[in-house]
């Protein structure tokens, strides 16, 4: 058996089309809030570590700034897991098998194939001849060892991302975020001074300074894959048009 075996055929293009929209939806739909029991923290989040909003009440204050920056952490880690999970039934109800969605949808790569080699010694010495007249158990050669570069490379990316983060400050610097490749939050710090701010003001500095850090990470994520696809895609652009999307013309005419 072939280890191309395991790809998912092609879908007839009607089913790929209402396989995507109903992955679409599912994934604009999963999002999740969680607040800490006295309402000092709250955090919606969506797949992919995704943090749609971060609010402070009253009761944060409560707490050490070093300590109210773990309850975000905290927080934003249960409400991603509630997303994701929330997301992951209906994937994999639409997702054809595809039982690595749920876990790419939180910012992970799937596992590394192991491919089975190919069996040469089945096609003889004189074997078929292809359009360039080389002989089918050296192109099957050829490809094996491209598959298994590429891998390679491909196992070497998963192990330098675990590895990967960004770290991001607020425009005064009271405020750090770090953030690993993939999206997840690792750490807050919040400085003594910015409990000079109101709640909601706080709530928007450290929002915004992990969305720095998340874009980021993002762009650092970019570069790796880049090294690994070549030339043939500018992931950087992709990432670059996602994080900074083209005005609305429908905005712009609005306002």
């Amino acid at each position: 058996m072939s280890a191309f075996d395991a790809i998912p055929q092609p879908m007839p293009p009607a089913e790929l089309k209402e396989t995507v929209d109903a992955l679409r939806h599912a994934v604009t739909a999963a999002t999740a809030t969680v607040s800490t029991p006295d309402g000092a923290v709250e955090v919606t989040a969506g797949p992919g570590n995704a943090i749609v909003g971060l609010g402070f009440g009253r009761a944060a204050y409560r707490y050490s700034p070093e300590r109210l920056g773990v309850l975000v952490v905290e927080t934003v880690r249960q409400a991603t897991v509630e997303a994701i999970g929330a997301v992951t039934e209906t994937v994999r109800s639409v997702g054809r098998g595809r039982t690595e969605l749920p876990g790419m949808l939180g910012g992970e790569l799937p596992e590394v194939p192991r491919p089975a080699p190919p069996r040469h010694d089945d096609l003889g010495a004189d074997g078929p001849v292809d359009g360039e007249g080389q002989q089918a158990d050296e192109v099957l050669r050829r490809l094996s060892d491209e598959s298994r570069r590429q891998l390679a490379g491909y196992a070497k990316l998963r192990a330098a991302l675990a590895e990967l983060t960004a770290t991001a400050r607020s425009a005064d610097g009271g405020v750090k975020a770090q953030v690993r490749a993939g999206g997840e939050l690792l750490a807050v710090h919040i400085g003594a001074d910015q409990f000079r701010h109101e709640p909601a003001t706080l709530a928007g500095i450290v929002h915004t300074t992990v969305m720095t850090a998340t874009a980021q990470a993002a762009m650092l994520m970019a570069d790796r894959v880049q090294r690994l696809t070549g030339p043939r895609l500018d992931i950087r652009s992709l990432v670059e048009s996602y994080e900074n999307p083209p005005p609305n013309p429908d905005d712009e005419r609005r306002s």
